[in-house]
């Protein structure tokens, strides 16, 4: 499941998947950043607009994170990328 949302957000105009996409690198946590929006608004868009549940990276450098225990099945998967696309 990462891996599919890793490939459908990399191919999103405007967003850049930070997670390795090296499966053997990461685990079930993908972070992205959507261009033109701070984490914490995508993060309150993506629920608001398309009830899709994502965090905010406690980090100095903030990115959008969705773990793959929320985002469960392929169709989830896919849903979670058209929401961010609509975004962007």
């Amino acid at each position: 499941l990462a891996t599919q949302l890793k490939d459908g957000l990399s191919e999103v105009p405007g967003v850049r998947v930070v997670t390795p996409s090296d499966p053997q690198l990461s685990s079930g946590l993908v972070c992205c950043e959507v261009a033109g929006l701070h984490a914490g608004e995508a993060v309150e868009q993506l629920h608001r607009d398309h009830s899709i549940v994502a965090s905010v990276t406690p980090y100095r450098d903030q990115y959008v994170r969705f773990g793959t225990s929320i985002v469960t099945t392929p169709d989830q998967i896919d849903q979670a990328v058209s929401a961010v696309a609509a975004l962007v």
